[in-house]
């Protein structure tokens, strides 16, 4: 039987700032468990099949206008479905969706034009804010802006727009239009800020907790702890527990 498992620090920087990826069995990066009887393993060794990836991104500078394709549009554009969620860790901006009427027509321009920003729908968020952000959702976190992410695991990322911004070489980095606009679903709504999410790849729950608190992984394939006070997280699988002892918000993860 798998315990519970926590994980080595698996930083990734950025010319926008830093992520943590905290829980990932993606071939491109795995965590390594940090105790117990896999210590030394990675995630993929251990559980290959997990099928998301959570992140803590702390972005000093915005990041890039991106898109990234769904089920329907991955086998399109040859990338991997990636519908993500974010709970703020902090107050800030963040822009998710389009404006309505846009057409990729509008989108190529301000591309050319340099004019982004004005099709953007643009969210001022508090902390706890929790945004569903589905493939083909156009989208771009703020400055200053530090989430949780959880998201299909994917490393598929189309840059749709880079605020005119350059590279550490001086050259803009590259964007991936005709990826962007094949994977782009005009039809979806502006996403609203929420306390948990429901959708077909992840279910996401905020818990508080105000005295030592058991977790549970029974009757359920896994359950994803990030306790937010102490930064940690936690994997639970089979039916393994975990208790909670700091005082604060907890975020859960399961299928």
């Amino acid at each position: 039987m798998i315990k519970t498992m926590t994980f080595s620090e698996n930083i990734h920087t950025a010319i926008w700032g830093c992520e943590s990826w905290e829980i990932s069995a993606h071939s491109s990066s795995p965590s390594v468990i940090a105790d117990g009887e896999y210590a030394g393993k990675t995630l993929l060794e251990v559980m290959p099949d997990f099928p998301l990836l959570m992140k803590v991104i702390d972005a000093k500078t915005r990041l890039s206008v991106q898109v990234h394709p769904s089920e329907r549009t991955a086998p399109i554009t040859g990338g991997e479905p990636k519908t993500e969620m974010w709970c703020a860790l902090s107050d800030g901006s963040i822009y998710a969706g389009l404006k309505k009427g846009v057409s990729s027509d509008d989108v190529r321009k301000a591309v050319e034009s340099g004019d982004f920003e004005s099709l953007l729908v643009r969210h001022q968020i508090k902390k706890y804010d929790t945004f569903y952000i589905p493939g083909g959702l156009v989208h771009a976190i703020g400055d200053g802006v530090k989430l949780y992410e959880v998201q299909q695991s994917s490393n598929t990322t189309y840059r749709l727009y880079d605020w005119g911004r350059v590279g550490p070489d001086g050259k803009a980095r590259e964007l991936h239009i005709d990826e962007s606009l094949k994977s782009i679903d005009f039809s979806l709504p502006v996403p609203e800020p929420a306390k948990s999410v429901q959708c077909p790849f992840f279910n996401f729950r905020m818990e508080d907790v105000t005295s030592p608190k058991t977790f549970s992984a029974v009757g359920e394939k896994f359950v994803a702890l990030y306790i937010v006070e102490s930064g940690k997280s936690v994997l639970l699988t089979k039916n393994e527990t975990y208790t909670v002892t700091v005082p604060g918000k907890v975020f859960v993860t399961t299928l």
